[in-house]
Order: structure tokens, then sequence, then C-alpha cells
């Protein structure tokens, strides 16, 4: 079995979808926010306030930079974290990259109940929140689109990627 990673933007269901795919393949699930706050001590949100953006990218890159292991694993990335660095190149060295693909009106009826738990959208009104999915998504939806595999926001992405996945190895 080949390591799954998933990429797209915030709520598109990456660690929603990773969690499904690692315990129907009994695969270990790893959550690369959740990590890097293990490794710091550190909430995104609080890393993002207090030493902003660059810093976090720079801490993705290093994670991935520095990441071992051993077993066959299912990796949900940050919404950012293909984006910044060439970390998509390095992503798909690790294994099959899938992306979560969502409409801009999806996200936004996902993230506007969510907004404080995400730095990036914290104190955005319903308007700027459009502004800002639709600006993010122009840029990294190219480099979402480079991914293995593209799952589109109506199908069942569990399915889908498990017939993917079974054709591939």
């Amino acid at each position: 079995m080949k390591n799954i990673i998933l990429v797209g933007y915030m709520g598109s269901g990456k660690t929603e979808v990773g969690k499904i795919l690692a315990k129907h393949w009994d695969l270990r699930f790893i959550n690369m926010d959740s990590e890097i706050e293990l490794q710091t001590g550190m909430t995104v949100g609080q890393l993002f306030e207090q030493f902003g953006e660059d810093y976090f990218r720079n801490l993705e890159q290093d994670y991935l930079r520095t990441f071992t292991c051993k077993e066959p694993f299912v990796l949900s990335t940050g919404g950012g974290t293909p984006c910044y660095n060439n970390q998509m190149d390095v992503l798909k060295n690790l294994g099959t990259t899938i992306y979560l693909q969502c409409s801009n009106e999806t996200l936004f009826s996902r993230l506007k109940n969510e907004r404080e738990h995400r730095p990036l959208i914290a104190g955005l009104s319903d308007e700027e929140l459009r502004e800002s999915i639709e600006f993010r998504m122009k840029q990294r939806e190219p480099i979402y689109q480079l991914a293995h595999c593209t799952i589109k926001e109506n199908s069942k992405p569990e399915e889908i990627i498990f017939h993917h996945l079974l054709r591939r190895n």
C-alpha cells in the first residue's frame, strides 16, 4: 500500500476523509497541523499570531524535511502546505497525493462558523471570508491540481479514493 497524502483548501474535508481511509485500510493517520502543535507546544493559531504565516510555513517545510514514518500512512496536510516552498513535489514523493476539490461556496458554508479556530480567516466578515476564499483559491488551485488525483466535492471521496488507489497498486 502506498502512502496517501490529502491536499486541499481548509474545510475541504482532509481530516475527515483521512480518518476514514486510515481506518478502512488500518493505516496510521497523521494530521500535519496536530503534529506541528505537538512539536512546538503551541496551537496553529498561536503560531500565526505570535510569529506570522511565514514562520508557520517554514515549520511545515521543516516537518516534511525531517518526516520519517516506517509504516504506511494517511497524511492530512494543512491547506497551504503544498503551496509554499515547492512542497507539492515533496508530498508527491511521499505517496499518492489526492486533492479534495470543493467550490468556493461549499468552502464558505463549511468555514463561516469555524473562523475562530482558523487563523487565516479569524475575524473576517462574511463578505471578507468569501473574498479571501476566492483570492486564495485562485492562487492555490493550480498547485492543488498537480496532485496525482482530484476528487470533486459531490462524490463520495472515500469510495473514489479506494478505487483509484486499488488501480494504482
